[in-house]
């Protein structure tokens, strides 16, 4: 990890007429793969509009499903990084929905993914440096390394940048959905909630949650296929945890919970998102029912303790927490009716 004012320095540039250019956000990281794979978890469709929020704390990517029923974000802490600076004053940040203690944009989700693909060949050998906006308003990623030659030292750069997403005009949208009233959790691993997900596909229906005292089921019923019911077993020690404060049952759209659980399977054995020498601890998820059917899923997302989070230092895996807010059937078929 670099200083403070290591880091200061790096993120200003003195342009050809001498004024210095500060980046609103600058972010190094050594391990391309594990961030490509927590941004996949978020991705909801082909083409992803996803707003990008820093502030000192960290980076938060937040996606929304074009029926607004479904958000998903990724949180990664300022640690995560092997280099980490947001300067809510620095150049252009207020012009893409910033406030006084933050800076925001909007990006191609599927885009910046992508890009990142250009680094993954040398992942783990130099650091790749994020930074937004330059002089043109772009997000900019570019890596730069050294091999030894026979003669003199072999040097690489890969530079790419993308334009920002243009906000339609007079759209109104919340960065952290508010979840309010939780009133029955559960906590399980990954693998198990997808397996169930995955399971309820064949009766093409929505899926009920229903959570009593001693009880959890997740069922579907088709008019044409027929019917499903996969009893979770909720006996002391079976789950890690599970509260009912009030019994319930909701339903819910099975693409979006298809969309919640489509987490990487490099996660699923147990962490690691770079590929290679995973965590040892099983990924988890807690899902939490609010008193009015909205549904919160978290996965805690493990990366790779051989591949220490995206810095290049260190000794602990850091966790990324990947997070979906559902909403209920009946809540999104209100918000398509007030949309006609």
């Amino acid at each position: 990890m670099t200083t403070e004012d290591e880091t200061d320095a790096r993120r200003r540039r003195r342009g050809a007429n001498g004024d210095t250019w500060t980046y609103a956000l600058d972010a190094s990281f050594a391990h391309a793969k594990n961030l490509t794979a927590a941004l996949s978890a978020v991705k909801l469709s082909k083409r992803q509009r996803a707003r990008v929020r820093a502030d000192a704390r960290g980076v938060t990517f937040t996606a929304m499903d074009e029926s607004k029923c479904c958000v998903a974000s990724a949180n990664f802490r300022a640690e995560t990084f092997a280099a980490y600076a947001c300067d809510e004053t620095g150049a252009m940040a207020g012009m893409r929905g910033g406030d006084s203690t933050s800076v925001a944009f909007d990006v191609n989700l599927g885009a910046l993914i992508d890009v990142l693909g250009a680094f993954a060949s040398r992942d783990g050998e130099a650091e790749v440096r994020m930074r937004w906006p330059n002089r043109e308003g772009l997000l900019t990623l570019e890596l730069e390394s050294s091999r030894a030659g026979v003669d003199r030292d072999l040097r690489q750069c890969v530079y790419a940048a993308i334009s920002p997403e243009a906000v339609p005009e007079g759209e109104e949208r919340s960065d952290e959905s508010s979840f309010r009233g939780e009133t029955n959790a559960f906590m399980l691993p990954t693998s198990t909630l997808k397996e169930i997900v995955d399971d309820l596909e064949w009766p093409c229906a929505d899926v009920v949650i229903d959570v009593e005292a001693d009880a959890l089921r997740f069922s579907a019923s088709g008019p044409e296929i027929g019917d499903l019911t996969v009893d979770v077993d909720t006996s002391e020690g079976k789950l890690t945890e599970f509260t009912c404060r009030e019994p319930a049952a909701f339903a819910y759209k099975y693409r979006f919970l298809k969309s919640a659980t489509a987490v990487g399977g490099n996660f699923l054995g147990g962490g690691g998102g770079g590929g290679g020498g995973g965590d040892e601890a099983v990924t988890m998820t807690r899902v939490a029912v609010s008193d009015t059917g909205f549904l919160k899923i978290v996965h805690l997302l493990h990366l790779s303790k051989s591949q220490v989070a995206f810095g290049s230092g260190g000794l602990n895996a850091f966790m990324v927490p990947v997070t979906f807010i559902v909403n209920p059937v009946e809540a999104e078929e209100a918000s398509e009716d007030e949309q006609e």
